[in-house]
């Protein structure tokens, strides 16, 4: 999960000079693993009795003192996620004494607990943004996928009642076998709202799906995730700027300058400027990387910051990977070759097919505009 990825051009430069300093200006706190859906592909949720079987959730007031701790080191932008974050029992007053700490503060949702009430409260104290993932463009889809009935309809009321308390949401879609054939409806639903979808058509491993072969995952099979990914790209960028953004990639790819076979260090800014805290307190690189991690509630936040960064300048990717001419167009990462793979530095061979099939497919989307 990139936690930069909606910021302004002058957000990422500043977030860009914090990732030189080592300063955590941008981070996520998951708070809580519990969920009202249960989607096939998830890698958070837990059942109430595993969550217990694991910890307690931390309590407004132990967050609000990390806040605090936060604020002094530097964070400027949070992301509240889950689980459903509105499960969390006090997230109203958790989240009013974030922002009186002047954190920006962004929330991440399925939108299904959003009545007039919480519409109301977060038009009289707006977030950022709130993230909304769409699972699939009927109920069925909601009912398949993510074992909850209706889920599509409360969806839907929920984005409407945020946009009618002018709270900016953008909407997101996850493609998996059980949905797949909804990517473009979900792209139209967006455009009936007003509102844009960026649809991810590369879905991590589930943890209860990694030992299994790819065409027994709730994730599409490489070659067709490929495929979905060209097809959202065409329909969510429009003619024009879809040829715009072929003619780039492949000049990029094309004139790519060699480059030795060196193992690699993390690109992103995670562990540089960015970090996420699950709930039970432990500060990681990203919401993927299991390790390092450093519990804020036992060393506090400085020291787990600074332990974060030291591991994470340790981690190495591949050494192939810093060679491929495909690297610019390629979204693996330490968090994908773990998953993928087992390692950090191991290749993802997910991750290599679904890359040099999109390549393929945007040269043949290429030749065809020649031709026309």
């Amino acid at each position: 999960m990139d936690l930069t990825e909606n910021n302004t051009t002058i957000e990422r430069m500043l977030l860009a000079e914090a990732g030189q300093k080592k300063i955590p200006m941008n981070g996520s706190i998951e708070l809580l693993p519990l969920c009202n859906m249960n989607c096939d592909m998830c890698y958070v949720r837990l059942s109430r009795k595993e969550m217990e079987a694991q910890g307690r959730l931390r309590t407004a007031d132990e967050w609000l003192e990390i806040g605090r701790q936060m604020k002094d080191a530097g964070v400027l932008f949070l992301l509240l996620t889950g689980g459903e974050p509105f499960l969390y029992p006090e997230f109203r007053r958790l989240y009013l004494g974030l922002k009186e700490l002047g954190m920006i503060l962004t929330i991440n949702t399925n939108g299904t607990l959003i009545d007039e009430d919480l519409a109301e409260f977060l038009g009289q104290n707006k977030p950022r943004r709130v993230n909304i993932t769409l699972y699939g463009s009927d109920d069925n889809a909601y009912r398949d996928l993510c074992h909850y009935p209706d889920g599509f309809k409360k969806t839907i009321r929920g984005i409407e009642l945020l946009r009618q308390h002018d709270v900016d949401v953008k909407i997101g879609g996850s493609l998996t076998k059980a949905n797949e054939h909804d990517a473009l409806k979900l792209i139209n639903v967006g455009d009936e709202l007003g509102i844009p979808v960026r649809i991810d058509t590369y879905m991590m491993p589930a943890t209860r799906e990694r030992s299994k072969p790819y065409n027994q995952q709730s994730r599409l099979e490489p070659i067709r995730a490929a495929q979905a990914r060209i097809q959202c790209l065409k329909a969510e960028m429009g003619p024009e700027l879809f040829e715009q953004y072929i003619q780039q990639t492949l000049s990029q790819i094309d004139n790519m300058p060699p480059a030795e076979e060196a193992p690699g260090h993390m690109s992103c800014l995670a562990g540089k400027c960015s970090f996420t805290i699950n709930w039970q307190g432990e500060m990681r690189p990203c919401v993927i990387l299991t390790k390092p991690a450093a519990s804020v509630f036992e060393i506090g936040f400085d020291a787990a910051w600074k332990y974060i960064t030291e591991e994470t300048d340790k981690i190495l990717l591949n050494s192939k990977c810093s060679a491929c001419s495909m690297r610019s167009l390629c979204r693996t990462c330490a968090a994908c070759a773990l998953l993928e793979a087992g390692s950090h530095d191991a290749l993802p061979e997910y991750m290599c097919q679904y890359t040099e099939e999109s390549l393929r497919l945007l040269r043949l989307e290429a030749s065809t505009n020649i031709k026309e």
